[in-house]
């Protein structure tokens, strides 16, 4: 399988301490989060705004866990790993492209994804059934432009996948704790104490006018 490309408007992620049980209760055995402080791991909420694809335009909003990459020598190091454990699209193509290519969990139904600007802040909104579930802003800093390579893990019942992505566009990446995260209590965020999650990322991302390419999904040996 080739290249698999997705254009984009605008893709944000806020990066956020949360416990370690949580995080422990959330991954398959055999991953292991990246650990902040001792008993402190993260969450990521990353929300895009895809603007073409192999199946047209679509939101979508992706919940993970930060993972110790899969490191090999002579490799590009991958600036983060993750490990997402639900995403959502606004469309059923875009929901079933991802199934079937990417082994990705899925909300089973559309969500409604809202981008709003103001000033430097750009605010998600994402609802499902009619009720909100998560909003998230990031403020920007400075402008450059990039290219990083990213390692997603997936697991299909009893199959481990890995799939190494990289984004690239203009990016504004921080730690000045300008964001905001909040967690509604609802079925689509039952595998987060949301209380226990802290609501200002450590880190936050804003990424526009680019591109995310995945490169052929790799099955990996399990144990």
């Amino acid at each position: 399988m080739s290249l698999t490309r997705y254009g984009y408007r605008n893709a944000i992620s806020g990066f956020f301490e949360f416990p370690t049980d949580n995080a422990r209760r959330i991954l398959p055995a055999g991953l292991e989060p990246v650990e902040l402080h001792h008993g402190t791991s993260i969450f990521s909420m990353t929300v895009f705004d895809f603007t073409e694809s192999e199946v047209g335009a679509y939101g979508e909003a992706v919940m993970s866990v930060i993972v110790v990459p899969l490191v090999k020598p002579g490799e590009r190091l991958p600036k983060s790993a993750f490990y997402p454990y639900l995403v959502a699209t606004t469309t059923r193509a875009a929901r079933e492209h991802a199934i079937e290519r990417w082994h990705l969990p899925h909300w089973m139904e559309d969500v409604e994804i809202a981008f709003e600007p103001q000033g430097n802040r750009l605010t998600a909104k994402v609802a499902a059934d009619g009720a909100p579930v998560a909003e998230m802003a990031v403020g920007d800093y400075s402008w450059n432009p990039v290219s990083h390579l990213y390692q997603s893990f997936m697991r299909d019942g009893d199959k481990s996948y890995l799939a190494s992505i990289t984004m690239e566009g203009e990016q504004s990446e921080h730690e000045e704790e300008t964001g905001r995260v909040r967690l509604h209590e609802h079925a689509f965020n039952k595998d987060l104490a949301v209380s226990e999650v802290y609501d200002v990322p450590f880190r936050e991302i804003w990424m526009r006018n680019g591109a995310q390419t995945f490169q052929p999904l790799v099955q990996l040996e399990t144990a």
